[in-house]
Parts: structure tokens; C-alpha cells; sequence
């Protein structure tokens, strides 16, 4: 492969042109950018849970809006398909004793509990063997609750991670594979303070702002205080990671909790004010979920990236939502074999979060990432595009990760050629914290005012294989666009 590595541009050209078979070899998979050594499990899965990203979604059970759009069980499959590990179930109680799904204070369709969880069932290891998390939003009545914990041992059986004591260290993804566990309140042996046995944790439901509306969609007031219900032995016997509401860092880190959950504005507001190692504190002693402010009624999604950067661990997001986050999110955890766990950077995990990032940046290597832009092939107009011309594409390239890492540069646009389009430039990225950064290639077709969209792939920077390599192109909802590849090389250096 040295030789390859060494061929000129000009000379790749033209013997793919004239030798098929060499082409088809540099388009195999050990061939392509996406390094094949990250396609398996090979990080360290035996460090306690805390330590790991969590490929995470928010109100699961939506495929379209916060406000009107239907409920569906199939969401819940399409996500753990996509290697999700943490899917959230908003409880509510139903008719005739049967607990539903649904966005509470919205005219979201209703899903039976039950109906959930036996899908749940069957598609919660087919992407991953590690562990799948329930995140119970629970607003159900004493009597339902009970029902709840019927169906749940019912249905998941052993596979239910619920121990009457809890394990004295926190187990890790590796320990827990093959379990399903639910993360909500649970009751003590003393019930004192924050275990009083009242059921409500966070009601994201009642954070959007005039949320309910009538049939004809006209707003109406919310009711002016919450239903409070107590837990149910039974229920809280089921709940294997005890979920507690955030009242302040100190606080939180004094509790015997394992879950905590904070909004898209809390935690930006934490991190503008310079309380990023807060957080990150916060996350060496349990999981800190974030999920999008209560304004998104269109579903749509918060950038992930300062949330990662900040240690939290359960970065939740409208998977529904083809979206610039989204596409971050599926390649983050491309990595390691897609098994919706990924181990925190070292300077992330416990004992480290004082760090600034300068400190964390003269001690971590730094590298700079050249790529000469070369060539692409095939590209298609843009999907549902009405012009008759042929396209004008061009390249652009972001980095997201640390803040001094990210950037976005563009090539020219070739006219007229989306046949086999040539750029022939090169682009070079100073990457000082690479385990955070991401790398996303997209390419539009130039047009006055507005370009147009075709497809696009993202890795983590840590996946990525030098030398002349290929890379496909995705819609934005994850589909590969037909025989469309785009060709690059990669050079990364030291850059001390």
C-alpha cells in the first residue's frame, strides 16, 4: 500500500480509467477513509458505565413534532436499529388500566406501554449487545405504576437489570451486557428528602411554553400546577439506576442517585458561564442526560458537540429530525463497532475534570490534517431537484469539536460536471484535541442564493485512514446515495 500511498493524482486517474479492477480494489472496504479497524468493539468496555458515551434519543416514541405529530411504535425499532442504547418513555396513565406513551399536555397520539416494551424486547440487541436504558419519564396514578411493573417483569424477564441492593462499584457496559435497565425515581429503605416517594422527575412536556392545544390546534392553558402521584413499591422495585432531580451541583453530587437530567438551556447557560468542568465533575460520579429546550416544538435538535465536550454522557436527540446534528451524532458512534458506547478521552473520566483545555492540550498530542480534495464520481442532482441543467458541485469540509479546533472551508464549485469532477486542492485543519473532534464531508450543488444539498459522510478524526482513499455519500436521513464516491487523500502529521 505504500505504493498507492506515493501515486500521484494523475496517475490514480488514469489508471482507474483504464483498469476497472484497480478502481473496484480501492473501493473495497479496507480501502475506504472509514478505518475497518474501528467496525469492531475494541475499546476497553469494563470501565464502570459513567465513563462511557451514550448513544442517546429523546421522546423516542415521536416521528414528527412535539405538539400534534403521531406516536409510534416503530420509532422505538428504528432507533435501536441505529445502535441507540438510551430511548425515552413518557408514561401517562390510559383507559380502561392500560398506561400509554405520549407527550403529556400536547395532542401527541398515544401508544399502549406495553406494546413498547415487547418491541423493545425484540430489537434491543440486534444493533448491540450492550446495555439498553429506558429513561422513565413517570406520571402514572399508584394503580397503573403497578401495572407498569407487572408487564415489565412480565415481558423482560431476566433480562430486567433491577438489583435489590445496589452494587456497591458502578457496573460497567461489559457487566451489563444483555440488559435492559429503566432509569427512574426508586424508593429507599429510609425515605427521607429527595426518595419522599413522589413519582414526578423531569416534565419536559410541561417545559413548552403554552403547550397544549385543542384539535383545531389553538393554544390553551396548561393546568396551573402538577399532579403529584407516590411511587409504587412495585414499580421502584423494577428501576435498576435511581434517576434524581437536579437542585444544584452540590447537591446532585452529595446524592445516592445514578441519572440526572438537564435541558439544552441549562446546560448551555453552565458551559457559557465557564461551568464546563462542573459538569464534567458532576459526570465522574454518575450520568448527566441532557435533552432539547422545550422551544423545539418542531423536534428540532441542539448541536451535541459543547455537551460532549462538557463530560455529559446521555446527549439525548430528536432521532426523527434529519438534521446537521444528527449527522454528528451517527458518526460519533460509527466508532467501535457501533455498539452505542464509547469511551470518554482520558482528560473527560474521573479525576481529571480541573483541567483547562489549554492544560489538557499541552499535555494530549496535537495534529494537523492535510487533505488534498481530489476527485469525485457520479454525483447525482439534488433529491426532489425540478432543474434541467447539470449540477455545479463543490466540497465543503467542517471540523466539530473542541472550540479552537472548529472550522468549515470549502473548494471551488467544477460547472457543469457532476459526471467525474475534479478539484485538485488541498485543506488543512490544526486539530490540538483529536479524540473530540469529527470531520464531515458534504457536497452541494452551487446556486444563486440558496446551494443545494446531495449527500454527505462525517467520521470521527481518530477513524479516519491516510492515503488516497474513497468515501461514500448519505442523504440526510441516512440513506447511500447510489454509486456516488468521492476521492481524497489524507496526510496527518505531528504537529509539534
Amino acid at each position: 500500500m505504500l505504493l498507492l500511498y506515493n501515486l500521484s493524482a494523475v496517475a490514480y486517474i488514469n489508471i482507474t480509467q483504464t483498469q476497472p479492477c484497480f478502481r473496484i480494489l480501492l473501493s473495497s472496504t479496507d480501502q475506504m477513509l472509514f478505518n475497518p479497524a474501528n467496525k469492531r468493539v475494541y475499546q476497553d468496555m469494563t470501565k464502570p458505565i459513567i465513563d462511557y458515551y451514550i448513544n442517546s434519543s429523546h421522546n423516542t416514541y415521536l416521528i414528527e413534532d412535539q405538539l400534534t405529530g403521531p406516536s409510534r411504535v416503530e420509532a422505538y425499532i428504528t432507533a435501536l436499529s441505529r445502535g441507540c442504547r438510551c430511548v425515552e418513555l413518557d408514561c401517562w396513565d390510559g383507559a380502561d388500566d392500560e398506561p400509554v406513551i405520549y407527550h403529556g399536555h400536547t395532542l401527541t397520539s398515544k401508544i399502549k406501554f406495553y406494546d413498547v416494551i415487547s418491541a423493545i424486547k425484540d430489537y434491543a440487541f440486534q444493533a448491540s449487545p450492550y446495555p439498553v436504558i429506558l429513561s422513565i419519564e413517570n406520571h402514572c396514578s399508584v394503580k397503573q405504576q403497578a401495572v407498569m411493573a407487572s408487564y415489565l417483569r412480565t415481558v423482560f424477564g431476566d433480562l430486567l437489570y433491577a438489583p435489590e441492593i445496589p452494587e456497591a462499584n458502578i457496573p460497567s457496559p461489559h457487566d451489563l451486557m444483555g440488559k435492559i435497565i429503566l432509569k427512574g425515581k426508586k424508593l429507599s429503605v429510609t425515605v427521607t428528602g429527595e426518595d419522599s416517594g413522589e413519582v414526578s422527575d423531569e416534565d419536559e412536556g410541561a417545559e413548552i411554553p403554552n403547550s397544549d392545544v385543542n384539535k383545531d390546534k389553538t393554544v390553551v392553558n396548561k393546568p396551573s400546577s402538577k399532579v403529584k402521584h407516590k411511587l409504587d413499591p412495585s414499580f421502584s422495585s423494577c428501576v435498576g439506576m435511581k434517576a434524581i432531580s437536579f437542585k444544584g451541583v452540590e447537591e446532585t453530587l452529595n446524592s445516592n442517585g445514578m441519572f440526572v437530567s438537564l435541558g439544552e438551556s441549562k446546560v448551555l447557560k453552565m458551559i457559557d458561564h465557564g461551568d464546563a468542568s462542573t459538569l464534567n465533575k458532576m459526570a465522574g460520579h454518575l450520568l448527566v442526560r441532557t435533552y432539547p429546550a422545550g422551544t423545539r416544538t418542531d423536534s428540532s435538535n441542539y448541536n451535541p458537540v459543547p455537551m460532549w465536550n462538557a463530560g455529559c454522557q446521555v446527549v439525548a436527540l430528536n432521532f426523527q429530525t434529519a438534521s446537521e446534528p444528527m449527522m454528528i451524532n451517527t458518526a460519533k458512534y460509527m466508532d467501535n463497532g457501533g455498539a452505542g458506547y464509547l469511551l470518554k478521552p482520558e482528560f473527560l473520566r474521573a479525576g481529571l475534570w480541573n483541567y483547562t483545555y489549554t492544560e489538557i492540550c499541552n499535555k494530549y498530542q496535537a495534529y494537523n490534517l492535510y487533505k488534498i480534495v481530489i476527485s469525485g464520481s457520479q454525483i447525482p442532482k439534488p433529491k426532489d431537484s425540478k432543474k434541467g441543467e447539470v449540477i455545479d458541485p463543490f466540497l465543503k469540509i467542517d471540523v466539530y469539536g473542541a472550540k479552537q479546533d472548529t472550522r468549515s472551508v470549502k473548494t471551488s464549485h467544477i460547472d457543469n460536471n457532476g459526471f467525474n469532477p475534479r478539484w485538485d486542492e488541498e485543506v488543512t485543519f490544526n486539530i490540538s484535541l483529536p479524540e473530540l473532534a469529527i470531520v464531515r464531508f458534504s457536497v452541494y450543488d452551487r446556486d444563486p442564493g440558496k446551494d443545494d444539498f446531495i449527500g454527505y459522510f462525517a467520521l470521527p478524526f481518530h477513524c479516519i485512514q491516510q492515503g488516497y482513499r474513497h468515501f461514500p455519500l448519505y442523504t440526510k436521513i441516512g440513506d447511500k446515495v447510489p454509486q456516488t464516491l468521492i476521492f481524497i487523500r489524507t496526510d496527518i502529521r505531528d504537529a509539534h
